[in-house]
């Protein structure tokens, strides 16, 4: 479902190029919930922002359903993302003058869907997320687990092939952080939603299937048997010359 395949980043800040991804290779099968640690500085936003199509690789390439996005101008990147991918972040970014209805219904309305389709749609999604009591509540009446709830909503309502999760329990407490996090697994379990969470939490890391670790570049993979909320057994495999 997505594979990069020696991906490298730089940034040229007059005469200094710093490298920030060193020969990344990576595939994420399609039903995967996969979580990506490092601490600051490792590259693991510089990696989150490529995989979500919002940055390109400075050589290497990156494919989308099999699709190399890496060429892409603009405009079709923009468009595959709004179809193709799903963004859940830290702060929620709902827009406050917006009921959780209309934030859900964002993402629709911007590809031209009619009101009344994407609401329907939208009411169907909240319902799923377990917010169905609260589509007429803008995010200043809604807990942080809440205005979660609803983001995901957002993310998902137009069937995206990819979930991509930012720190998604960062900004909750240990209880909500935990419901968050079970609403994800039930997701990616029962409706096969491809999720890819970045965290620095560990506990978070260990509810996924599989867990990947970036250190200045390069990822490591910690093999792991089952998603447990407890902290499993873990092995951790380098990955020669980036591959994964």
């Amino acid at each position: 479902m997505l594979k990069l395949d020696g991906v490298c980043r730089s940034y040229r800040l007059g005469p200094v190029t710093t490298k920030v991804l060193r020969g990344v290779n990576l595939e994420v099968s399609s039903g995967d919930l996969m979580s990506i640690m490092g601490p600051s500085g490792s590259g693991k936003t510089t990696l989150m922002n490529i995989i979500g199509l919002l940055d390109r690789p400075s050589s290497g390439s990156c494919l989308l359903e099999g699709r190399d996005v890496s060429s892409l101008k603009d405009d079709e990147l923009s468009t595959l993302r709004n179809r193709r991918i799903g963004f859940v972040f830290q702060a929620f970014h709902l827009l406050p003058q917006l009921s959780a209805m209309e934030n859900v219904c964002l993402p629709l309305v911007y590809r031209g869907t009619t009101r009344p389709a994407a609401r329907r749609q939208a009411g169907e999604i909240l319902e799923r997320v377990g917010m169905a009591q609260r589509t007429g509540h803008r995010p200043g009446q809604l807990s942080g687990g809440q205005k979660q709830r609803v983001a995901i909503a957002r993310a998902l309502i137009g069937g995206p092939a990819l979930l991509l999760a930012d720190e998604p329990t960062g900004a909750l407490d240990v209880e909500t952080a935990t419901e968050v996090m079970s609403l994800l697994q039930r997701l990616n379990e029962e409706n096969g939603v491809t999720i890819i969470i970045i965290t620095h939490d560990p506990s978070v890391a260990a509810q996924c299937t599989r867990q990947v670790r970036i250190h200045e570049g390069r990822l490591v993979e910690v093999v792991q048997h089952s998603a447990s909320p407890v902290q499993p057994d873990l092995e951790s495999r380098p990955i020669v010359g980036g591959q994964l």
